[in-house]
């Protein structure tokens, strides 16, 4: 994100947890750099406006950022009171290489149903551009995104893809049978997988399902892979980067089940949404 967002995104991580390891003066360079030492390829590069006023301003910044960074796939948002969300978004789509839209609700302050974004949906769906949705975490954030509005949703426009980031965590054992009916929902483990760590297991197990949370989680991974990602919400994710990488090596899985959720299933989201996207030019070259 631009450093003014950068820099506010860092206080507000570190007002929830001040033991995080990020700093109000992080930088892009430093995110790069992050991500070069941990030899990742391609990453998804996220941005949403949380003032009307920052639409054209953010997703300008993200398609420069993206054609300039090697390894950068960029995602467009918009504010819910941004005018036009249809055209803005036609527009959008022929000039810049974006693969979707990404949206925050709890942060930008809107219900994902909120029927100021219909038309935006319904272009989408007809141009068939994913939607990224954070998700889950309502305790955290003191609101409430339950996951049968979101199923409404799907069912409203049951040709977008969409993605729930977070897994509506802690409902994922619910999400997991959403992808049984509704074939273009996929789901994003980003932060959820940290919930595996020693120090969270006090509560896990205070939870209403307790440890079986976990047991459903494992079975759901395994089970649907191949639509599920994992990503790392660097630089405010659950901790430095190699813990977050580390909680997905220490996953009780398969290796093919760790493959799809760090790489191939994004790569082939890619591929499906964006086939014009030249995966030839990564961040780090794999070894």
């Amino acid at each position: 994100m631009p450093r003014w967002r950068l820099k506010g995104l860092a206080r507000w991580i570190l007002k929830a947890f001040p033991d995080h390891p990020v700093t109000e003066d992080v930088t892009a360079d430093d995110i790069l750099g992050d991500l070069r030492r941990m030899k990742v390829t391609h990453f998804f590069n996220f941005i949403y406006p949380i003032k009307v006023e920052e639409t054209d301003k953010l997703n300008e910044f993200n398609a420069r950022f993206c054609q300039n960074t090697p390894g950068a796939i960029p995602f467009a948002s918009m504010h819910q009171d941004t005018p036009g969300k249809a055209a803005l978004a036609e527009s959008l789509l022929m000039r810049e290489d974006y693969v979707g839209f990404k949206f925050h609700p709890f942060v930008q302050r809107f219900d994902p149903w909120d029927s100021r974004m219909d038309r935006l949906y319904s272009f989408l769906q007809e141009a068939s551009k994913p939607v990224f949705f954070h998700t889950g975490f309502e305790a955290f954030y003191n609101l409430k995104m339950p996951v049968d509005q979101l199923e409404r949703l799907i069912k409203r426009y049951p040709r977008l893809p969409m993605v729930f980031v977070h897994m509506a965590f802690p409902e994922m054992s619910t999400c997991f049978k959403l992808l049984d009916d509704y074939p273009e929902l996929y789901l994003d483990a980003t932060n959820v997988l940290s919930f595996l760590r020693p120090e969270f297991e006090p509560m896990v197990k205070s939870m209403p399902d307790g440890y079986r949370v976990i047991e459903e989680l494992l079975e759901g991974l395994g089970m649907y892979s191949e639509r599920i990602m994992y990503g790392s919400d660097h630089p405010v994710g659950m901790g430095s980067l190699d813990a977050v990488y580390r909680d997905l090596e220490e996953l009780p899985v398969s290796d093919k089940v760790k493959l799809d959720l760090s790489k191939n299933t994004a790569m082939a989201l890619v591929n499906r949404f964006l086939p014009q996207f030249d995966w030839g030019t990564p961040l780090v070259r794999s070894c």
